[in-house]
């Protein structure tokens, strides 16, 4: 009991200094990592905002992401400017010798040839995505969750402090040693099947190719479903315990205020309301800052994606059969690495949205 009085008269002091209720927690380190998207004025907005319970920001996030999405269809659009005129002369000659013998066969060859390292060039650029998504993401998760635990510390829950430590942990432990380590190769061997085999009609790596596929997006599918899991019912337990925490500190306080008077149990309830707010509006800040680091990324691989399905059915239309396999195939191995992408990104979301709906109870 000494131990809950103890807790009680810093958090008594503490809110007695706060003149809003607001508690202060330091964001520098998140500033940082959104200053190397150019997003620091953004994220700054929307963790004020959501501190003051205004919503303004969001207008200003979607203009952000609006302007990262330019950037990457332009550099699609440019790779896919060098192809066309290639996927134009594969498919007239396609059209005009359909059998492909002698020197005309020797052409579409090599005409092939060159759309395939066209193809590859798209899709390494959506396979460098996937480093850059988890590099932003692991770092993203470390600056963060020590803001979290501060706070839920704040306020004595510990159950919930032992979770989202472990949890972010987790996040990069999954995106390192899964995504990365066996995710980013399986995608590499993919393209490595998916060009080879394309190149004769008689080389079919076709089953090899879907193979990686299904392999990577069944474990990026798996990994967040375990790590959901994972933290439904390890937080489930945490809410258990911190709400028997929290209930023994609120009787404490209520059984206080007829001796000490009742400012002791207004300052714990500003304390709580500033904490669980100033949580919320970090949690806020965070999901912000993941969507304005992962844009790029996602849109990279979403745009590599599109433009080859659109080859695909540009150059079957016109009978060029292989090449259309290829950029189909290729196309596929663009969706591994956004597979692998918002795996990534959706599981530091639900890290940081279980983090804000922690403590919703407490107040009432």
């Amino acid at each position: 009991m000494k131990a809950v009085f103890l807790v009680l008269l810093s958090l008594m002091c503490a809110a007695s200094a706060q003149g809003e209720g607001n508690v202060e927690v330091d964001m520098a380190p998140v500033y940082e990592f959104a200053q190397e998207y150019d997003a620091q004025n953004q994220v700054r907005n929307v963790y004020e905002e959501a501190l003051s319970g205004e919503g303004n920001a969001v207008e200003a996030t979607i203009a952000y992401l609006r302007e990262q999405a330019q950037e990457p269809l332009r550099k699609t659009l440019r790779m896919c400017a060098v192809l066309l005129p290639v996927v134009l002369l594969s498919a007239l000659m396609s059209g005009m010798f359909p059998e492909g013998n002698g020197g005309c066969g020797a052409a579409l060859f090599l005409l092939r040839l060159s759309l395939l390292l066209g193809f590859a060039d798209l899709a390494s650029a959506a396979l460098d995505s996937i480093q850059s998504c988890v590099g932003a993401v692991k770092e993203l998760t470390d600056r963060t969750a020590p803001a979290m635990t501060a706070l839920l510390a704040a306020i004595g829950m510990e159950g919930s402090v032992s979770l989202i430590s472990p949890a972010a942990v987790m996040i990069g432990n999954v995106a390192e040693g899964l995504f990365l380590d066996y995710g980013l190769p399986l995608c590499k061997a993919a393209l490595c099947t998916a060009i080879a085999g394309n190149l004769s009609p008689q080389i079919n790596l076709r089953r090899f190719t879907r193979l990686f596929r299904r392999a990577v997006n069944w474990g990026a599918g798996v990994a967040t479903t375990v790590f959901t899991a994972f933290l439904t019912l390890q937080g489930t337990v945490s809410e258990g315990l911190d709400g028997i925490a929290a209930r023994t500190a609120k009787f404490a306080v209520d059984s206080a205020a007829p001796v000490i008077g009742s400012g002791i149990s207004d300052a714990w309830d500003s304390y709580l309301s500033g904490v669980l707010v100033t949580k919320n509006a970090v949690g806020l800040s965070g999901i912000a800052t993941l969507l304005f680091a992962g844009a790029r990324p996602v849109l990279i691989c979403l745009a590599a994606m599109a433009a080859l399905y659109l080859i695909a059915a540009l150059l079957d239309a016109f009978g060029e059969k292989s090449s259309a396999a290829a950029a189909e195939q290729i196309a596929g191995i663009c969706q591994m690495a956004l597979s692998l992408c918002t795996a990534t990104l959706a599981m530091a979301m639900i890290l940081l949205g279980a983090a804000m709906m922690i403590g919703k109870g407490l107040r009432g």
